[in-house]
């Protein structure tokens, strides 16, 4: 009876101790659960002020694009418009439209203007590989092709200036003063006046000057129609920017 008493009691202190080491396990668990889960909220916290970070400079970067490319398209459609009333002229009797105009027509018409893309943000955290920070999927397909977009928005200009640089200026040099052209744009103020008067007669009966401008203009409404399409991609990622931002602040 003492024997069995005995073992009784031992079982008993054997299971508390067993208890006891049991609840020693699961709150060391616990609290292993605990720390891992505040480290992996702290991370996950980091990770989105870093994005936050990433999102507000995208989109200082990509607004300052739309501005000086909307500038551009409306210079574009200038000279457009300008090249349109001159390619009327063709043919006809200019005598009593002033020099002048035709020098302000002309300038306008045979300037073509550089838009110089910011992306010097968007490079960097390609290379840096902190385009993981970001969720949106499309956001990131949309930043990893947005060079190529640029490209394609822009190179039909480079033909644009080819036909000027190469074809027209060529051809009305010693008939078309340069110097009476850059004066009528009204920003050379002190500019030289030319010594000799344009020959506007010649000019709007020559059939290769025609031809020449008819070319430039249609490179440059495919250019401006780039342009366009290149300012709806634009918009596109900057609404799908403040769409995260946006969220991110909710969260």
């Amino acid at each position: 009876m003492i024997s069995f008493l005995r073992k009784l009691r031992n079982n008993n202190i054997n299971s508390k101790y067993l208890k006891y080491a049991l609840g020693e396990i699961v709150l060391v668990v616990l609290g292993i659960l605990i720390a891992l889960s505040i480290n992996n909220w702290n991370e996950q916290r980091k990770i989105r002020i870093a994005e936050q970070s990433i999102l507000q400079n995208l989109r200082t970067e990509l607004v300052l694009n739309i501005k000086n490319l909307e500038t551009d398209i409306s210079y574009h459609e200038l000279a457009h418009a300008c090249s349109f009333e001159l390619l009327r002229l063709f043919g006809t009797d200019i005598s009593t439209i002033p020099s002048a105009t035709l020098d302000t027509l002309l300038f306008n018409a045979e300037t073509v203007y550089t838009f110089e893309v910011r992306n010097g943000y968007i490079k960097s955290i390609i290379s840096s590989g902190n385009l993981d920070y970001l969720r949106n999927e499309k956001l990131k397909s949309m930043l990893t092709s947005f060079e190529g977009e640029v490209v394609d928005g822009l190179e039909e200009f480079d033909v644009v200036k080819s036909l000027i640089i190469n074809r027209l200026w060529p051809s009305i040099d010693g008939k078309i003063s340069s110097s009476s052209r850059i004066l009528a744009d009204g920003e050379y103020k002190d500019f030289p006046k030319g010594s000799y008067t344009s020959d506007y007669h010649w000019f709007f009966q020559n059939r290769l000057i025609e031809d020449i401008l008819s070319n430039v203009d249609s490179w440059r409404i495919d250019g401006i129609n780039d342009e366009k399409a290149l300012l709806v991609f634009f918009n596109e990622l900057l609404q799908i920017i403040d769409q995260e931002i946006n969220s991110n602040t909710k969260s």
